[in-house]
């Protein structure tokens, strides 16, 4: 998959979950092709760490995107800065690992909040800059909205309603702004951490997909990455899956 490097000179993109996994995949990958970049999460310190590491090229907003108040004023931060927006990545998320007894209504309120609520908001507020730049939208769900696990109820139900959500933008707001979304499989990245999983742990998944292995955050980010480009120009509303062949069998 080759992405031109002109086609991103000057370009400004959001990533949401920017300081780790693969929205700094993202980042890093937009910035060596010549874009501006914010990167926004919750952690101050993780994302100035990033943007120390990615270059003057990106700059950081705090805000937890389960948050309202959060998401509306990291629009207006955004907003405030660049009046148009070439590209948004919803790439921050929360995947709590409990069943149906376990799951109690906080964790079902904050899963949908940060994974679905978060982005139809985001979107919601930062139209007028995407429809300005004829933008591009890509959404970071997950192959669990086709395939659900047990023990993930909120996340695999939530990461099927951002599909819909992806369908029901790119209808709503095409020819303007094109939205699309990414299924990933098991990718190695942080979040797994936050699930009391070690190195180890994420590894030893690897034969559950048929290439073997689990995933790399640049292997999804390459996808992400074409679809914000031009070259995806005739691509909207599509959910694709990147799984190492999970999703085949």
């Amino acid at each position: 998959m080759s992405v031109a490097t002109s086609g991103f000179s000057g370009k400004r993109f959001l990533v949401t979950g920017g300081s780790s996994g693969i929205g700094l995949a993202v980042a890093r990958r937009l910035v060596e092709l010549g874009a501006e970049v914010c990167i926004a999460g919750r952690r101050r310190e993780a994302l100035e760490a990033a943007a120390t590491k990615l270059g003057s090229a990106v700059w950081t907003a705090t805000g937890d995107m389960g948050r309202t108040a959060d998401v509306d004023r990291l629009a207006e931060v955004v907003a405030g800065r660049w009046d148009h927006l070439d590209g948004l990545v919803n790439n921050a998320g929360v995947a709590h690992m409990a069943g149906l007894r376990s799951t109690t209504l906080e964790i079902w309120e904050e899963t949908f909040a940060v994974n679905v609520r978060g982005p139809y908001q985001l979107v919601r507020a930062l139209l007028q800059q995407l429809e300005a730049a004829f933008g591009v939208i890509v959404n970071v769900s997950s192959t669990l909205a086709e395939k659900a696990i047990p023990g993930m109820l909120a996340y695999n139900a939530s990461k099927a309603a951002l599909n819909q959500l992806t369908r029901s933008l790119a209808l709503e707001l095409a020819p303007a702004v094109r939205v699309n979304a990414v299924m990933p499989a098991v990718v190695d990245t942080p979040i797994h951490a936050g699930r009391g999983m070690s190195p180890e742990d994420v590894a030893a998944m690897g034969p559950l997909h048929p290439l073997g292995r689990v995933g790399k955050p640049e292997d999804v980010a390459a996808l992400i990455v074409f679809l914000l480009s031009s070259e995806a120009g005739w691509i909207t509303g599509s959910v694709i899956p990147i799984d190492g062949g999970m999703l085949a069998g």
